[in-house]
Parts: structure tokens; C-alpha cells; sequence
């Protein structure tokens, strides 16, 4: 057993089968960075048992095959991978901690010279140092401080927002509900949501893609980036009435802000650009 496991194939084998995490790692940086990634409701605690235990692992074959190439390489690339991770998915620690962790250990176990060590090292803190500075400073600057939160029928119900709008809880759930916030064509949604700022706050209705969205086990993967507003001056507090029709072979939006305005439309024939730096919050 020991001489194959001190087998330099068996090694190498191994840092090739290494590639698999960092794989996988890197689609979940591509996913997140064009889709939100929405936990299937009570799956996060599945999810994190299942990623910290492959994280685990194939930190433990890493190690194994630390004076391997590939897994050198991989020990360089790794907290490249976490960075954009954390850039991407911030605050939202089930991702990014196991591949964080993995990424530091495997950078300093390696058989990676000295040199490249130290001169890798000395750049990545810059750009964690650096790049996190700038995202802040973004955000700030561009971000704004409203929150937004969706009115739907799954509004979390711990929350101001619910208690706010208990009260039209019935109406929230037939204004949104699929017969009637889908298009005709299918290809399109309509969402509102409550808008808190430093001002007395609005209701927004929205229009986004539909269909798109990738469901996986343990979760979904929405599209974002993609939204065209039809309203941001609803009163905050009153759920408004939304609907469909066609006109002239054109998607109209029919609203009412409040029982006693004006019914209104907006047709939908072009939707916005995919916006890709909506994580710096620029819109």
C-alpha cells in the first residue's frame, strides 16, 4: 500500500482528478456571476454538508499530490477562483468559506517554489486588499441605499415588509400569481417590489424574462441583470393592480398604482441589455 501510494502516477492521477473541484469551483464563479443563486427552501444545510465534505476531500488528495504540476498550478489559481467568489456572492458564506479555505491551505502546502510563492502571494493580497476596497467603494457610490423586496405569495414572513403589507397579503397573491403576472407568450413577468429608501419609499412594477432560470437540486439559478421598469412611482404600502393584453400584436402592461388613479399601460416590445456589473451595484 505504501509504495503505491508513493507511486508518482498514482500521484499524478490524482492531481488530474483534482481538476474536478477546481472545475466545479469555477462554473459556481461563472453561475453566480450571471445568475442569482436562490437555496431550494430547506436544502442549505444539505448543500453545505455536501460541498464542506467534497472540499475536504479533494483538500486531502491535494495534499497528497502537493509536488504534482497540476496540482501546483491549481494551488496558484485556486484563491483567484475564491476572489471572484467572494466578489460575486458577498456575505453569502456557504459559498465562499470551503473553497476559501481550500484555496489558502493547498497556496502554502504545495510544492510550489519559494519564488512563485512569494510573489503570487504578495499579489493576491493586493488584490484582495485592493479589489474589495473598490467594490465597497462602488457600491457606495452607485448602489444606492434602497432595499428592494419582492411582493409575492413567498415573502419571507419575519420580516417588516410582511408586516407591512399583511394586510394585503390575499392581493399580493392573485395580483402575482402565474395566470396573471405571466405574459400571454410565456416569455415574459411581471414584479413588484417595495422600495425602502431615505425618502418615503415606492412601489416598483417590473418586467423580467421568464423561463430562463436553471433549477438544480439544492438550487435555482435566476436570471438577473435583465429587468425593464414600467413604474417606480407606486405608494409604498398600496399593491397595485398589474395585468397583460396585446395590442396590435404587441404585449401591453395594464396597471393602477391606487384604487383611484387612471389605468395605465406600457407596452413591452425590447427589453434592456443584460446589465453584467450589476454586483458592483451599478444599474
Amino acid at each position: 500500500m505504501k509504495e503505491f501510494l508513493s507511486n508518482i502516477w498514482v500521484k499524478r492521477a490524482v492531481g488530474v482528478f483534482n481538476l474536478v473541484y477546481f472545475a466545479v469551483i469555477g462554473m459556481m464563479v461563472y453561475a453566480t456571476f450571471d445568475y442569482d443563486l436562490e437555496f431550494t427552501a430547506g436544502q442549505e444545510q444539505s448543500f453545505f454538508t455536501v460541498y464542506v465534505a467534497a472540499s475536504v476531500i479533494f483538500l486531502v488528495l491535494m495534499l497528497y499530490s502537493r509536488d504534482v504540476l497540476i496540482t501546483k498550478i491549481i494551488s496558484v489559481l485556486m484563491l483567484l477562483l475564491a476572489f471572484c467568489l467572494i466578489l460575486f456572492n458577498m456575505y453569502d458564506w456557504i459559498l465562499i468559506v470551503p473553497p476559501l479555505v481550500v484555496g489558502l491551505i493547498i497556496f502554502f502546502a504545495a510544492g510550489t517554489h519559494e519564488t512563485v510563492k512569494v510573489v503570487m502571494g504578495t499579489i493576491y493580497l493586493l488584490v484582495y486588499v485592493l479589489g474589495l476596497v473598490a467594490y465597497f467603494v462602488f457600491n457606495m457610490l452607485f448602489g444606492g441605499t434602497s432595499t428592494m423586496t419582492v411582493l409575492d405569495a413567498d415573502m419571507d414572513r419575519d420580516t417588516d415588509v410582511f408586516d407591512f403589507y399583511k394586510s394585503q397579503y390575499t392581493k399580493i397573491c392573485d395580483v402575482t400569481k402565474d395566470e396573471n403576472a405571466l405574459s400571454p407568450d410565456g416569455k415574459y413577468r411581471i414584479i413588484i417590489y417595495d422600495v425602502q429608501n431615505s425618502d418615503k419609499g415606492a412601489v416598483n412594477i417590473c418586467v423580467v424574462p421568464y423561463g430562463n432560470d436553471i433549477k438544480l437540486k439544492f438550487f435555482t439559478l435566476k436570471e438577473k441583470g435583465i429587468q425593464k421598469t414600467i413604474s417606480n412611482k407606486g405608494v409604498r404600502g398600496i399593491v397595485p393592480d398589474v395585468g397583460w393584453t396585446e395590442e396590435d400584436g404587441k404585449l401591453v402592461v395594464l396597471y393602477r398604482l391606487t384604487p383611484e388613479s387612471e389605468l395605465k399601460k406600457t407596452s413591452v416590445t425590447v427589453m434592456p441589455k443584460k446589465n453584467r456589473l450589476e454586483f458592483l451595484g451599478i444599474s
